[in-house]
């Protein structure tokens, strides 16, 4: 059973209730004004976008070096209210759910998912200037490889950043997507949750609309232009499809695909991208195939040569309309018109076909 993302029951009932907001709002009122505007630029606590040092500084005329002075400054200062002065004694309970919820999640978990673990997704910004407030959890910024994340402890980073670069290899070496049971087969002493839980900080690695771990530069896993989502939909579909039906089915998918960006599919792309992609292959009016599946690429008069090419003995006319309509969703006069063309297609006395050499 697929275990990501999905919250036992219960587990934020408690964590929903504590005033993320209200907590926030009483703590940085105890700074001077510039640096409540300073933090609260830096967290996004008013708008829900952290501005960076650099643009926090121009705001004030200052250097970034200086903003990030007052903001470490500032945060050391309510560190000690919060830990010395006991004001917020809630808060403290807080922190202790916070680090249950991350042990029932591997012990990790990436920043917006913990948010919405801990029922605050409207409130991120103010969740994680809380969780700058403590000791007690460790905070791994963004990277190249890895989302922003929180950890219980230090050492469990470096077994997630450790486990994903053998999980990548393992991909690569298999050159194919995996499902979580199948990756647990193939790792030791993890639980399905903690693998999930490392999977989901990487960059590298994404979810595919049939709930296989590949990675992120894997077309097939993780389409970015209308004609790899047309490969994908049609190699799902598991049958050939015309354009303007391929189209709805590809606008109808988009959200099962990793890069959950909705746009218009427009019929006309779709069909000028399948017109370009060497993977498919025109088999009737306007409807595609895969060639995986077995279709031959070229026009009808270019199946039947391939037919009788690859034929150990010359065909009757019923066996090559036949195997023609196999490959092409043509009328079989069609097949019989292009059959008459003599400089190819030549009969014996028993009016079989055979190719002219």
């Amino acid at each position: 059973m697929w275990l990501t993302n999905v919250y036992k029951p219960g587990l934020i009932d408690s964590m929903i209730l504590f005033p993320v907001q209200q907590v926030s709002s009483r703590l940085i009122s105890n700074l001077d004004s510039r640096s409540q505007d300073i933090v609260a630029k830096r967290f996004g606590l008013q708008d829900g976008t952290p501005l960076t040092l650099e643009a926090i500084g121009k705001k004030h005329d200052i250097t970034r070096e200086r903003v990030r002075q007052i903001v470490n400054n500032s945060l050391t200062f309510l560190k000690d209210k919060i830990w010395e002065e006991k004001a917020e004694p809630s808060l403290l309970e807080f922190y202790t759910r916070v680090s249950k919820t991350l042990s029932s999640q591997g012990s990790l978990k990436r920043e917006d998912l913990l948010a919405s673990a801990l029922g605050c997704s409207n409130l991120q910004c103010q969740l994680v200037f809380l969780l700058h407030l403590t000791e007690n959890l460790f905070y791994h910024r963004e990277t190249d490889e890895v989302h922003t994340f929180w950890a219980n402890k230090e050492e469990f980073v470096q077994d997630a950043l450790n486990l994903l670069d053998g999980i990548v290899s393992l991909l690569k070496e298999k050159n194919d997507a995996l499902s979580i049971e199948e990756l647990e087969n193939e790792l030791d002493d993890f639980a399905p949750q903690t693998l999930a839980s490392f999977l989901e900080i990487s960059k590298y690695l994404v979810l595919s609309h049939n709930r296989k771990w590949g990675l992120a530069e894997w077309p097939e896993v993780n389409p970015k232009t209308v004609r790899d989502k047309a490969y994908l939909v049609l190699k799902e579909q598991g049958e050939p499809l015309h354009f303007r039906k391929l189209a709805q089915v590809i606008a109808e998918f988009q959200h099962k695909f990793p890069l959950k960006i909705v746009k218009p599919v427009l019929a006309q792309t779709v069909h000028n991208e399948l017109i370009k992609d060497e993977r498919c292959v025109l088999v009737g009016r306007g409807t595609y195939a895969l060639c995986e599946w077995g279709y031959t690429p070229g026009t009808v008069k270019e199946v039947i040569q391939s037919i009788l090419s690859s034929s150990k003995t010359r065909l009757a006319k019923e066996a090559i309309v036949q195997k023609t309509l196999e490959q092409r969703q043509v009328k079989a006069s069609t097949i019989l018109l292009n059959l008459q063309d003599k400089s190819i297609f030549q009969q014996d006395e028993a009016g079989n076909y055979y190719l002219v050499r």
